[in-house]
This record gives C-alpha cells, structure tokens and sequence, in this order.
C-alpha cells in the first residue's frame, strides 16, 4: 500500500512541477513580448527625434494610433525625455525611461 502512496505522491509533485514550469514560461514569454512591441516604439521615438531634432508630442506625429488596450502607450516629460509603458494588470506597469534606457516593472 505504501508504494501507491508514493507513486501517487510522486505524480502530484510532478504535475505541480509541471504546471509551474509552464506558467513561468507563458509569463516569460508575455513579457518578452511586451518588451519588443515597446522596443518597437522606442526605435521609432529616437528615429523621429533624430530627423526633427525634438521628441514627438503624440503618437500620431509617428503616423500610429493611440492604443486602447494595454499599451504601449508613449508620454513626453520633458522636450528631452520620455516613457513608454504598458498598463498590465490592475494596477501594474512596465515602464521604458528614456533617461536610463531600462524597463522597469512597477506593481
């Protein structure tokens, strides 16, 4: 009998083991996901800063749409510096600041 206890325990130990690993893996992947689409908007701010000299005011000036979901979203702080976030979540963020050139996630 103690044997099918085990066998049974080992079998939970290992499906726990596996829905972990596959929850840290979509997570993982979301995230990278969320940092390409924000590297794509980044990529586009500094070539349009690089052909006018100044930061955009509005995603509009890029030729893009303010998006309705999640992000990213773009804000002007200053005539030199920016962020780029994703609203993830509640009250969640993932935050790009052009000052230190790092994400940042924010919960």
């Amino acid at each position: 009998m103690k044997a099918i206890y085990k066998k049974v325990f080992l079998f939970f130990v290992l499906i726990l083991v596996i829905v972990t690993l596959v929850i840290f893996w979509f997570r993982n992947k979301e995230n990278d996901s969320y940092k390409n689409q924000g590297e794509e908007l980044v990529n586009k701010i500094e070539i349009f800063r690089s052909e006018h000299n100044r930061l955009p005011n509005t995603v509009e000036e890029l030729g893009l749409v303010e998006p309705m979901n999640e992000g990213p979203y773009y804000e002007k702080k200053d005539s030199l510096s920016y962020i780029v976030y994703f609203n993830i979540g509640f009250d969640n963020t993932k935050t790009y600041s052009s000052e230190t050139k790092k994400w940042k996630d924010e919960p």
